[in-house]
């Protein structure tokens, strides 16, 4: 991984007194146990909405609808403190996932009996009343939830399309199935439902095509396990990118503009890299890399947050980094390329790697 430099260090420190605040915040209020009603219902179907789900074995990428009722659209109002605040219903996770078969949360089940569980395969049920009481500012928690949200009626029901993802971690018991509890670490014995699903892992009609990975980079040394150990956090790839084993990002081949006689021009790559903090107090993105080939020298260029917690929302292209390499019109394969973040970088959060060395590239055209 390299040694790490100041600047990297000083985003460390940065990072890393985010994510206390976070964990200081987040864990020190206890779970308060509702009163089982013994009302809600769930009932799980195919992609067409009507057709029950039954025995029938879905695959990753397959879509299952999940159609819930009797769910209380005042409850679960005690549990972490954000990002739903003290009172206000935290709602209700709805998720595909492989969970032990002791999970319940009100029956003691640590929080590592539900870790097969994907954020892209779970649903946030809350009423809009209780979005709306969600807090935007200073921190868009409001935003968090929505990117999740399924709306739950006045009458207690909801509808849910869930895109079946295979955990990444799963016991060797575990149970695969859709699952529904209560949100946020509220805990409601009554919400507390399973529904098993054969899930075949063999690829589907529907499975995702893995990315080719023709731009590798791995952009500070470290990166991905300071965002993913110290805030708690995950830095996940779409639409042409993916993070390898290695936690460097990578991105597809979308086609090249080099001029044979000048050596001038850009190559171009595509996908999305989203990195996000626990909560996503801050959520950043980079996406479709380009290497330029310019007069001034070769830089990576890619699309960037506006701001420290908007992700996709608002992006603009900048200068990333500069590369220790010359125009090169007939393309190739590059390995080790060194590169050198530029100054200043955006978004803000990043600005103490501004100037500093960077991972370093590979990428082929």
């Amino acid at each position: 991984m390299g040694t790490p430099t100041r600047a990297s260090v000083r985003s460390r420190i940065l990072l890393a007194g985010l994510g206390a605040a976070l964990a200081g915040s987040a864990l020190t209020t206890p779970a308060a146990a509702a009163a089982p009603a013994d009302t809600a219902r769930i009932e799980v179907l195919a992609a067409d909405g009507v057709t029950p789900l039954g025995e029938s074995a879905v695959h990753e990428g397959d879509r299952i609808v999940v159609r819930g009722t009797g769910f209380d659209p005042n409850a679960n109002t005690s549990g972490l403190p954000v990002p739903v605040p003290p009172g206000v219903p935290h709602g209700t996770f709805v998720t595909f996932g492989a969970f032990a078969p002791d999970w319940r949360p009100s029956e003691g089940a640590p929080a590592d009996a539900r870790v097969g569980q994907q954020r892209s395969a779970t649903a946030w049920v809350m009423s809009e009343d209780a979005l709306d009481r969600v807090p935007d500012a200073p921190f868009d928690f409001r935003r968090t939830i929505r990117q999740q949200w399924v709306p739950l009626a006045d009458d207690g029901s909801f509808t849910a399309t869930l895109t079946v993802t295979e955990p990444a971690k799963a016991a060797p018991d575990a149970v695969y199935g859709v699952y529904t509890y209560a949100a946020a670490d509220a805990v409601n014995a009554s919400e507390e439902l399973a529904v098993p699903v054969n899930f075949d892992p063999a690829p589907g009609p529907n499975a995702p095509v893995p990315p080719r990975q023709d731009l590798v980079w791995g952009l500070a040394p470290g990166y991905r396990d300071l965002v993913k150990n110290t805030l708690q956090g995950s830095v996940t790839g779409s639409d042409g990118a993916s993070v390898d084993a290695d936690g460097r990002l990578t991105f597809e081949l979308d086609g090249a503009d080099v001029d044979p006689e000048t050596g001038l021009g850009a190559v171009r790559y595509r996908g999305t890299v989203v990195s996000f903090t626990r909560f996503h107090l801050a959520e950043i993105a980079l996406a479709n890399p380009w290497i330029e080939f310019t007069e001034q020298g070769t830089f990576l260029t890619a699309e960037t947050s506006g701001g420290n917690m908007v992700g996709t929302d608002s992006m603009h292209r900048i200068r990333f980094a500069r590369l220790d390499l010359p125009a090169s019109p007939d393309g190739g394969t590059f390995t080790d390329v060194p590169a050198r973040f530029t100054a200043p970088l955006e978004p803000s959060i990043l600005l103490p790697y501004s100037g500093q060395q960077a991972a370093p590239v590979d990428f082929r055209f």
